[in-house]
């Protein structure tokens, strides 16, 4: 396994847990404490796991999507994320009504 590392966003509320064999880290969602565009941001994410799982999980909407994505820098993660700001992932939080009304 090599030191190298990206960072990842993110757009899922809870992040998830990206797990390839006994490796795992924990990537962080929209409701974490760094938010840039509505995405979740991980640094330090060891590139060969990021590797490893996107190559399993290619397919999948979340990859398709582009609700993950990695750089190799933080800068790119967040130019990236604030690209996609009106991107909608369908776990947004629900639109309140302004005037306290309940429809």
């Amino acid at each position: 396994m090599s030191n190298q590392t990206v960072a990842i966003g993110c757009k899922l509320p809870n992040g998830f847990f990206m797990q390839v064999g006994d490796v795992s880290h924990v990537i962080k969602g929209y409701n974490s404490s760094v938010v840039i565009g509505g995405h979740g941001i991980t640094e330090d994410v060891p590139a060969d796991l990021w590797a490893a799982w996107l190559k399993e999980n290619k397919d999948r909407d979340l990859v398709k999507n582009g609700f993950v994505f990695a750089h190799s820098n933080k800068k790119d993660v967040k130019a990236e994320a604030g690209e996609k700001t009106k991107t909608k992932s369908g776990t947004e939080p629900l639109e309140q009504p302004k005037n306290d009304e309940v429809k």
